[in-house]
């Protein structure tokens, strides 16, 4: 019977030991650094031209918590990149009912561009919440999937057109106006234009999948790809405003445009509208790469 017991010491006493010593060796909290990159795009329909995806990525700074050998919470913040381009070989536009503001005629203004290109680019500061799963021996297949928050850093469209006439009919008197260049009317020749577009939070779904490669004991280098899908439009203004704005100058009124993402154009031969682009999603997929050092 005093054998039995000792031996029964021994054992519970070898189990004790060994499961402290993977207790010890499993790394509990992870600190890292990423960088990632691939297609990183504006995803939207547009009403007409050519809509170009871009490229793009993030880098950021992340914390790792793992309740366990297999699992763990990722938290951090990343600053992330997107791109689109739209083009268009030529297009009319109508903005209807303006006040001339010398004597309160109401008049319309109509524009014929041609050769028309639009950059759009993005930038958001992400922040994950994502649950990890990893297993294997030294090296492991990991996983992550769940949400991240996007605030808004930066919106900006860049445009050109390589020429843009602009005219206006006016409503009283039922002529057209061509040469008052202090109503915008006339032709501009190598038109350009740089503006903000007001952007919204943005939730986005994602994930990671790849390997977990063991560089020491506390050293480790993930690979993997990676998806970020944004649930919601990001675009804050109202698609109702029309293409074509004014700028106000000392000589006058200055046609630019607002940009494909938050417009809309007007027809000559009714009075409809039609909104350039529906809802504008972020999405990025591609190469990701993680060094993390474990805590």
């Amino acid at each position: 019977m005093r054998k039995t017991k000792i031996k029964v010491f021994i054992a519970i006493f070898i189990l004790f030991a060994s499961a402290t010593l993977v207790s010890a060796q499993q790394k509990k909290s992870e600190l890292s650094v990423s960088v990632a990159g691939g297609l990183s795009t504006l995803d939207y329909e547009a009403a007409f031209g050519n809509h170009k995806n871009g490229a793009g990525g993030n880098f950021g700074i992340g914390y790792t918590y793992f309740i366990s050998e297999n699992f763990g919470l990722n938290t951090g913040a990343e600053f992330s990149l997107y791109q689109a381009e739209l083009t268009k070989d030529k297009f009319n536009n109508v903005s209807r009912s303006l006040v001339d503001a010398s004597d309160g005629e109401l008049y319309d203004f109509y524009s014929s561009v041609k050769d028309y290109k639009e950059k759009q680019n993005v930038a958001y500061l992400n922040i994950p919440l994502m649950v990890q799963f990893q297993s294997g021996e030294k090296n492991k297949l990991y996983a992550q999937a769940g949400v991240k928050l996007g605030i808004p850093v930066k919106g900006k469209y860049k445009s050109s057109a390589s020429e843009m006439v602009n005219k206006g009919f006016f409503h009283d008197t039922e002529n057209w106006g061509e040469s008052q260049e202090f109503m915008g009317f006339g032709t501009f020749s190598g038109y350009s234009g740089n503006e903000d577009i007001s952007l919204k939070v943005v939730c986005f779904f994602s994930a990671d999948l790849g390997m977990k490669w063991a560089l020491s004991d506390k050293l480790f280098l993930y690979t993997g790809a990676y998806l970020d899908y944004g649930l919601n439009d990001i675009v804050k203004d109202s698609r109702n405003q029309n293409f074509i704005k004014f700028g106000n100058t000392t000589e006058g009124l200055v046609p630019l445009n607002n940009s494909v993402l938050n417009s809309s154009i007007g027809y000559s031969s009714n009075t409809l509208t039609q909104t350039l682009s529906d809802r504008v999603i972020p999405v990025s997929i591609g190469f990701k790469a993680r060094l993390a050092l474990g805590l």
